[in-house]
């Protein structure tokens, strides 16, 4: 019987076909007329009810599962993975994996697969268009142009802008992303940078110029920009909050492109109305998206983007391809490159074993 992967809206890049030439089905939680995003609510509707449907149906007879929904995610939580046993992967075509409950999915004997690094560059592009937008008050100047109809000068409007050549970047996170923060500041605009990541490799920290510091506090001391790029788990939630932020320069900003929650919003607010820090950039947000009437709205000093940091064409190809790639690998035994869980795969493959080894007594008691 061949695998099958449920996916509960859309493929992105190459996925469909690297799956097909594989070999796996591929068992749509939507029809192809109502996949996409956005939409009016009646669309919206449509799919919610579709999809509800097509879970039912399907789920547990996926041996893998895409945990991308409706709207952005579909929460792999332990009572989702517990209709689908048969399930051996679950994947998602970004880096982040704070939608599935990694842990149960380990007990479970379920393999986590991410495409880690697969838009780097984008990411990495859009924290340092944040700096840059904030520094040379960039959105501040356009969004006073476009209110009053006319270009005012920014010392009519009593502002000043700043560079960022010699000053210092703090990079929390030196994964893909921090690392191509860290190249682009040091390389592009001369500027200094420190790491902070406890799993941080020393070798490329070395190899980019980059001091790797061991106390958080110390890089929000030192830093006139800190740039947050790590994973959302429960180490890092709220991993940048009201002490941290005390630890800020007056003159600091503030970026995140990774996700809202590794950022107290309540104390970031507090900070940014009481001029404690001079600004934020932020493409993530707690909640996401923040409600109608939040304060951030308000600031002046804050630049806000809809969690676009990744969107781009190529890193959309390359996160279908990496992810599908990944999954056909773990279905036929072999560990996949972006494993989440490394612990589990011993329990991966011996379930794999087992239910082959049951389709196989089964055939020959027919």
């Amino acid at each position: 019987m061949p695998k099958r992967v449920f996916v509960p809206n859309r493929l992105i890049g190459d996925a469909e076909r690297i799956f097909t030439e594989a070999g796996v089905e591929v068992a749509y939680g939507l029809p192809a007329e109502l996949r996409g995003l956005g939409g009016s609510p009646e669309l919206q509707q449509q799919r919610r009810e579709a999809f509800e449907a097509a879970l039912a149906e399907h789920l547990a007879g996926a041996h893998a599962l895409q945990a991308i929904g409706l709207g952005a995610q579909l929460p792999v939580t332990a009572e989702l993975l517990d209709s689908a046993p048969r399930l051996e992967v679950v994947f998602v075509p970004s880096a982040g994996v704070d939608v599935i409950d990694v842990a149960a999915a380990t007990e479970r004997g379920v393999a986590v697969v991410n495409a880690a690094g697969n838009n780097y560059s984008s990411v990495a592009e859009h924290a340092v268009g944040l700096m840059l937008s904030l520094t040379r008050l960039i959105a501040r100047t356009d969004r006073s142009a476009h209110a009053d109809g006319r270009q005012v000068s920014t010392l009519s409007l009593g502002l000043t802008p700043g560079l960022v050549r010699g000053k210092t970047v703090g990079v929390i996170g030196f994964g893909f992303i921090g690392r191509e923060v860290a190249r682009i500041c040091t390389a592009g605009f001369g500027m200094r940078a420190l790491a902070y990541d406890p799993f941080a490799n020393p070798i490329e920290a070395e190899r980019l110029g980059v001091e790797l510091v061991d106390d958080l506090a110390d890089l929000m001391a030192r830093s006139d920009v800190v740039s947050v790029h790590s994973p959302l788990t429960a180490a890092t939630r709220n991993l940048v909050g009201a002490e941290q932020l005390a630890a800020m320069k007056p003159s600091a900003l503030l970026l995140n492109t990774s996700r809202g929650g590794t950022v107290d919003t309540d104390a970031l607010v507090a900070a940014l109305q009481e001029g404690r820090i001079a600004g934020a950039g932020l493409d993530v947000t707690e909640p996401e998206p923040l409600p109608e009437g939040h304060p951030l709205y308000s600031l002046d000093n804050v630049v806000l983007t809809p969690h676009s940091a990744g969107n781009a064409p190529e890193s959309a190809a390359r996160a279908g391809s990496m992810s599908a790639t990944d999954v056909v690998r773990a279905l036929r035994g072999d560990r996949p490159t972006n494993l989440v869980n490394p612990d589990v795969w011993p329990a991966v493959t011996a379930r794999q074993a087992a239910a082959a080894q049951a389709t196989t007594s089964t055939g020959a008691s027919a």
